[in-house]
């Protein structure tokens, strides 16, 4: 299943003991895991946004809670099931379509979790 976070923080950035860096570090390893698949802040620094890919919505949270910031009790975070049907232009794009979608949004991710052979 796939997870949107929506991380803010809950404490004045001035109190933040836990680094940029910090939280970097443990960005860098969720993504080279395959955990986390999109990450960036709102251009307004009000939220962290990032995309997981986890097996259960309890896994996704672990995941979640263990950045750093959120850890340390500075940021708090909004977890969200979200059913993707559409990736990179391709996907259900008709009811008829979206009633297949399990199907073709798996042969376009492959068992990765990434784009494979699929037209696009």
């Amino acid at each position: 299943m796939w997870y949107l976070v929506l991380r803010r923080p809950v404490k004045p950035r001035e109190e933040w003991t836990v680094t940029l860096d910090q939280h970097l570090v443990w960005m860098k390893q969720q993504h080279e895991s395959g955990k986390i698949l999109f990450s960036g802040p709102t251009t307004d620094r009000k939220y962290g946004v990032y995309v997981i890919r986890a097996a259960s919505k309890t896994d996704a949270e672990q995941i979640a809670a263990s950045d750093p910031y959120t850890a340390a009790g500075f940021a708090a975070f909004e977890l969200l099931e979200w059913e993707v049907h559409q990736i990179m232009g391709v996907g259900p794009f008709t009811a008829a379509e979206m009633r297949a979608h399990p199907e073709v949004i798996r042969a376009y991710l492959g068992s990765t979790g990434g784009p494979s052979d699929a037209p696009g």
